[in-house]
């Protein structure tokens, strides 16, 4: 029996100072951080048209796809791993959309109890798929 995939998308946003460079080097950190756990595949997800001239595709080195198993929790790993490296984050508005079967969730590193029963919510509905 095949094991079923899942993609997740994160994208990096900076809300006080949307620094193209930047955003690109905070995702770089975050896509680097995943890798270490178990999901099947981590990367870069495929931007637009190239820019005339160039010879591979364009990538939108800001956001990050995840592929993993549907089962096994990891899921759950991939959203607490990605609220502690917001937490450690030192520069502030740094925030992650997380985008997964046509739901949309913004996780941000300081959140009041409201958002965290929200964030749960998030992962508990998208973890029994």
């Amino acid at each position: 029996m095949a094991i079923e995939e899942r993609q997740l998308t994160l994208e990096v946003t900076l809300l006080e100072d949307p620094d193209e460079a930047e955003r690109a080097e905070l995702a770089g950190r975050l896509c680097a951080e995943l890798r270490e756990l178990d999901v099947d595949g981590a990367g870069f997800a495929e931007g637009g048209p190239a820019p005339a001239g160039s010879k591979a595709d364009a990538v939108t080195l800001s956001t990050v796809l995840l592929t993993f198993a549907a089962s096994g929790g990891v899921f759950t790993t991939v959203i607490g791993a990605v609220r502690d490296w917001l937490l450690r984050q030192r520069q502030p508005g740094v925030v992650v959309d997380v985008k997964i079967d046509g739901d949309e969730f913004r996780v941000e590193g300081v959140t009041s109890d409201e958002r965290r029963l929200l964030l749960e919510a998030f992962v508990a509905r998208h973890s029994a798929a």
